[in-house]
C-alpha cells in the first residue's frame, strides 16, 4: 500500500481525504502537516493519521511519497526536504517552477537523490499530447484563461482593479507565464504546466467575466507536429473558487495511477 503524507491542509488535502474515505483510491495517508495545526488534526481524525508539528518532522516518516498542496511559498522547503530524505513528491503549487534558478535547483536534487518530481495536469486538457509534441518543435504556446470575478478577486485587489466595478467581460492581464504567475499565484498555475510541457514560456490572457460560472481554459499549441487546440470549462470547487475540481482530481489520478498495474497515457 502507497503511504503518503500531505504538507498543507486546505482545500486539495481535504479532495485526497474524502477520496481516500469513499475508496476511490487506496492509499494510507501516514501524516499530515499544516502551519494551521486545527486543519490537520481535523483531517487527521478522518484517516487515523499523525500531526506534524514541521515538515522535516513529516517528511522523517516511513513514507513512500510526500504530497505538496500549501502555497507557492512552501515549494522550495517541501520538495528539497522531501528529495533529501528519499521521498518522492507531487507538486500542486506548480507556480512556484516559474522560478528558473529554483526548478534548476529541485530538478538537479531529484536527479542526486534519484527520486521523483511529479506535476499533475491540473486543470487543463491535452498535457499528453503538449509533451509528445514538445520531441518535434513548438513555435508557440497560447492560453486564454476566463474567470468568474469573484475568482480572481484577491489577485485583482492586489492589483489595484476594482472587481465590484467589472460589469462585462474584461480582460485584466495579457503577458507572459513569468509575469501570470507572479500577478495571479493562485489562479494561473496551469500556465507553468503548459510551459513545463512544450518547454516554450506560455503567452497568457486573463479575462474576469462576472457572468461566468466555471473556469475555462483555451489552449492553442503550434508546432512541427501541427496545431493542437483543446478548451476545458471546469466547474470550481465548492469550498475555494480559485481551484477547479478537475485540479483536485488531477493529484488524486496520480496517486491513483502510481498503484495501479497500467499507466495510459505520458
Amino acid at each position: 500500500m502507497l503511504k503518503i503524507g500531505v504538507v498543507g491542509c486546505g482545500t486539495i488535502a481535504t479532495l485526497i481525504v474524502k477520496a481516500v474515505m469513499s475508496g476511490k483510491i487506496n492509499p494510507k495517508i501516514v501524516a499530515l502537516y499544516d502551519k494551521n495545526r486545527h486543519k490537520s488534526e481535523e483531517l487527521g481524525k478522518l484517516v487515523n493519521a499523525e500531526v506534524c508539528d514541521s515538515i522535516d518532522e513529516l517528511v522523517g516518516k516511513n513514507l513512500d511519497i510526500v504530497i505538496e498542496c500549501a502555497s507557492v511559498k512552501a515549494v522550495d522547503e517541501t520538495v528539497s526536504k522531501a528529495l533529501s530524505n528519499g521521498k518522492d513528491i507531487i507538486v500542486m503549487s506548480v507556480g512556484a517552477f516559474a522560478d528558473k534558478d529554483l526548478f534548476l535547483k529541485l530538478y538537479n536534487l531529484a536527479k542526486e537523490n534519484n527520486r521523483k518530481i511529479y506535476i499533475p495536469s491540473g486543470a487543463i486538457a491535452g498535457v499528453d499530447a503538449i509533451k509528445a509534441s514538445s520531441l518535434g518543435t513548438i513555435e508557440e504556446v497560447i492560453l486564454t484563461t476566463t474567470k468568474p470575478v469573484y475568482g480572481l478577486k484577491d489577485a485583482l485587489k492586489n492589483l489595484g482593479i476594482d472587481a465590484e466595478a467589472i460589469s462585462e467581460p474584461t480582460t485584466v492581464f495579457e503577458g507572459d507565464v513569468f509575469k501570470a504567475i507572479k500577478e495571479f499565484p493562485q489562479n494561473i498555475n496551469v500556465s507553468v504546466v503548459l510551459s513545463l510541457a512544450s518547454k516554450v514560456p506560455a503567452k497568457v490572457k486573463i479575462v474576469a467575466d462576472p457572468s461566468a460560472v466555471s473556469n475555462k481554459h483555451e489552449i492553442v499549441v503550434k508546432g512541427s507536429i501541427g496545431t493542437i487546440k483543446t478548451t476545458v470549462e471546469n466547474n470550481p470547487c465548492k469550498d475555494n473558487p480559485k481551484t477547479s475540481a478537475l485540479a483536485a482530481y488531477s493529484v488524486i489520478r496520480i496517486i491513483k495511477d502510481l498503484s495501479e498495474p497500467i499507466r495510459v497515457g505520458t
